[in-house]
């Protein structure tokens, strides 16, 4: 009897192999420090915590597609390339303009380029989804964030007052303070409801994918989470009030408080599946639920795109896309991000009198604070004499990035309980061919009404749009290694409907005060 050495043979890796795997390793050095932060976002966010196990469900996804995958023609195709090169120059501005978020969706769009390189359009079609539940747990821009927050804080408040009502009590609703008499509950960004609204996303994303339906019930079990959210999180507010009133205010705090946000978003989760049985109890009468899921593994890539045939294009077009990959990877690893902090006066030094009006001085609050996280700020009254006012607000940032950056007073004014009436653009004249261009806003609560002024002022350059500004910071911080900035904002109570007065009185206070701003807001 005769044994035989059973060896299996080794195959050299192709050089489209080699390629992909140097591709790869690249991108990891490239990413390691948003791969890194991200996960520690994870862990601290009560928003995206659940992130920290979108990787796996996302790899069990791509996993039961191994079969289509294993099929797939190995085609690196030219849009492969093309994307990562876009998501690493994207990579490039988000380290330019210190924009965290930005950073996350570069590594996105990498990896989604990175499978249409070594999948073709087989690996676009099966990354589409993991992808997408990826992009749900990376944290939106500040920007988007805060008037996201602001926006749902609005709508909660509004129906859980609502709802408070329905339960025969007295209450009266002042932008986010819901005034039972007895006691004000105030419904801060915490309790906007995108704790709910994130993660109820994630899981219908999950679930539409997994079940057996059309579009069309797959899109409206997604879309169907912002209505699910708004709902229970303003009968969450509701019913916080109402058990204050009765049992008091320690009611509204600690475990009783967090517990109580626990049973609502059970309760969101638990109205998500009955829509989904309730889709089952009408289209499959008689089969069991497992019938209403499809967890095995997918078939192969037979009847997959026959644009998965194409091969590479033109090879002109794969050496620009290297050559850019290249550019870009390069740029973005040497790049220094560090900031140049220019030198200024501190507001503390801002003038207490500006013509005949004296400073009274106000503070934040340490919530306040908190929230902002300002490198440095002004706020107080200028009175006259004869009692005419003008209140004036500054914050400053040493350098904007995620959670530190400016934002328009637009997104803060409603959750005062103002109503934003009017605005348009106001062009005020500081001397011979020198004007300044900015934001007026009327404001009204109840029978008072208020002229604001604001704008942002970058590097001696002022913005009425926070999104021109905040484009413009890529510039600023490519050039000169600076992102800092401020956000200036003067207001006053209109007296007698007599708005040419007022704005009168906010034009001859811009005139005084801006001659000092430039010590305090370098240009």
């Amino acid at each position: 009897m005769s044994t035989h050495n059973l060896t299996l043979p080794w195959q050299r890796p192709s050089s489209e192999q080699w390629m992909l795997i140097a591709i790869g390793v690249f991108q990891l050095a490239i990413y390691a420090e948003p791969m890194a932060r991200i996960i520690g976002v994870w862990w601290n966010s009560a928003e995206y915590g659940h992130g920290l196990f979108m990787p796996f469900v996302a790899g069990y996804i791509v996993w039961l597609n191994r079969a289509a995958l294993s099929s797939a023609p190995r085609n690196m195709i030219t849009i492969g390339y093309l994307g990562l090169a876009l998501s690493l120059f994207l990579m490039l501005g988000a380290s330019l303009s210190n924009l965290e978020s930005v950073k996350l969706y570069s590594l996105l769009a990498a990896v989604i380029s990175y499978f249409t390189l070594a999948y073709g359009w087989i690996g676009l079609r099966i990354i589409a989804v993991p992808a997408l539940l990826m992009f749900l747990v990376i944290p939106l821009p500040y920007l988007l964030i805060s008037q996201l927050t602001a926006g749902l804080q609005l709508i909660s408040s509004e129906l859980g007052t609502w709802f408070i009502r329905l339960f025969g009590y007295s209450v009266f609703l002042e932008g986010n303070l819901i005034d039972m008499g007895s006691f004000k509950l105030a419904v801060v960004e915490a309790c906007s409801g995108l704790r709910y609204l994130f993660p109820l996303s994630s899981f219908a994303v999950l679930v539409a994918y997994f079940v057996r339906s059309g579009w069309l019930f797959k899109t409206l079990l997604v879309l169907a989470t912002v209505p699910v959210t708004i709902l229970m999180n303003s009968l969450r507010i509701a019913g916080t009030g109402v058990i204050v009133n009765t049992f008091g205010i320690e009611a509204a705090q600690g475990f009783l408080h967090d517990f109580e946000g626990w049973v609502v978003f059970v309760a969101a989760l638990a109205v998500m599946v009955l829509m989904v049985l309730a889709y089952g109890a009408l289209t499959r009468r008689g089969a069991g639920i497992d019938s209403l899921f499809d967890f095995e593994p997918r078939g192969d890539a037979g009847e997959a795109v026959d644009g998965a045939s194409v091969q590479v294009t033109k090879r002109p077009a794969v050496v620009l896309g290297l050559a850019a990959l290249v550019a870009a990877s390069v740029a973005a690893v040497t790049f220094n991000s560090t900031a140049f902090v220019p030198d200024r006066l501190s507001f503390y030094d801002f003038p207490t009198r500006l013509g005949d009006k004296q400073l009274y001085a106000k503070g934040l609050g340490l919530g306040e604070i908190e929230i902002l996280r300002p490198d440095d700020y002004f706020l107080g009254d200028y009175v006259s004499d004869s009692g005419d006012l003008v209140g004036l607000y500054m914050i400053y940032y040493e350098e904007q990035k995620e959670g530190s950056a400016l934002h328009s007073p637009k997104v803060c004014i409603p959750g005062g309980g103002w109503e934003i009436v009017d605005e348009n653009i106001r062009v005020i004249s500081l001397g011979v061919d020198v004007e300044v261009a900015v934001n007026r806003a009327v404001i009204q609560r109840g029978e008072i009404t208020q002229v604001v002024y604001y704008w942002i002022d970058q590097m001696g350059v002022t913005y009425t749009n926070e999104y021109l500004a905040r484009a413009s910071l890529l510039k600023s911080a490519t050039l000169k290694g600076r992102s800092d900035g401020a956000l200036v904002r003067v207001n006053s109570v209109v007296h007698d409907g007599d708005f040419d007065s007022t704005d009168a009185e906010l034009d001859h206070f811009v005139r005084k005060m801006y001659v000092f701003l430039r010590d305090y807001l370098p240009s």
